[in-house]
């Protein structure tokens, strides 16, 4: 009997273990499925943003976006958390987020889509991971080596290549625009970097986007009384809803979910595959022209983001 019961010990201990795996498998599978189409929804951000903002204003567009997702992220937030309880300091940090990072952000991107092709903004926003390597350098918080240096060389080439050339609404202002886009996102990681450590991540983020939503608010009543809206047509208010609940808040939580099973490392890969959706959705959708500055700009924006962003070295930490 003893040995019977042993054997049944390690057979159920064995069969957990297997149902453990098979369960780890299938979260591991789902979490990069969820990650994959995060990836397609951020890419496909680019097109809805050019559609909806043919009628709609677009700091306008922008309030009505991040609304939708306030409305659901802090409704998320109250259900896991409770109440966040941030310090005096630390909710400043939340609004400058929001200033930064969705205001003045989203103020320049869909200004700069309504003067510019789907595929040069998708292109350009890409900048953000390189940009930001760029300035930690500068601020002598990472070594630029030879091969951050390489992969900013051939990212800037690529910049010139595609800003101002023309095809598919595309012009030198809009570009100019999505590229202080990619400042206002430095700013903001900068700022995400010192809290997100302390507080929950979609607390920070559902916090600091309503409070860029309350900055856009007045900016979006001054600009319907000078401009006023027409009846936006199905396409636009789907695009609208579609930046709003799955570019802004479920999206967002996807990412979240594979970030916590893949791990930062593998799921930040993914990120390159943005501005190719970005690419190929406005060609394929919107009828925009993929000429060879396009094609090479997009090989050397995404090559140099992909070499800076994986061999930057963090200086040491300075000393209290």
């Amino acid at each position: 009997m003893e040995n019977v019961s042993c054997a049944d010990r390690w057979w159920g201990a064995g069969m957990i273990a297997r149902m453990r795996n098979g369960r780890d498998v299938r979260e591991r599978r789902l979490a990069l499925g969820l990650a994959l189409v995060t990836v397609v929804i951020w890419g496909l951000s680019f097109v809805a943003t050019r559609v909806a903002v043919q009628t709609v204003p677009p700091l306008t567009l922008a309030f009505l976006r991040f609304l939708i997702a306030t409305v659901l992220l802090l409704g998320l937030v109250r259900h896991r958390y409770g109440r966040i309880g941030f310090t005096p300091r630390d909710r400043w940090d939340v609004v400058w987020m929001g200033l930064t990072g969705v205001t003045l952000a989203f103020v320049f991107e869909n200004v700069g889509l309504r003067h510019t092709s789907a595929s040069h903004g998708a292109l350009l926003v890409s900048l953000t991971p390189l940009a930001t390597a760029a300035a930690e350098a500068a601020l002598g918080r990472s070594r630029m080596g030879w091969r951050t240096l390489a992969g900013l060389l051939a990212a800037l080439g690529g910049v010139l290549l595609i800003v101002g050339a023309g095809g598919g609404g595309a012009t030198l202002y809009g570009d100019l625009l999505m590229l202080a886009t990619v400042g206002c996102w430095v700013a903001y990681s900068f700022l995400t970097e010192r809290l997100t450590g302390r507080y929950p991540a979609v607390a920070v983020t559902a916090w600091s986007i309503a409070a860029g939503t309350a900055a856009l608010l007045p900016l979006a009543v001054v600009e319907l009384l000078r401009e006023g809206i027409g009846r936006p047509g199905t396409e636009a208010l789907l695009a609208t809803l579609y930046l709003g609940v799955l570019c802004s808040a479920v999206a967002y939580v996807w990412w979240n979910r594979a970030i916590n099973v893949l791990g930062v490392t593998v799921t930040n890969a993914l990120i390159y595959g943005i501005p190719l959706v970005g690419v190929l959705a406005g060609v394929v959708m919107l009828g925009e022209p993929l000429t060879w500055k396009v094609a090479a700009g997009a090989v050397l924006i995404v090559g140099g983001v992909v070499i800076a962003t994986q061999t930057a070295e963090p200086a040491p930490a300075p000393r209290a």
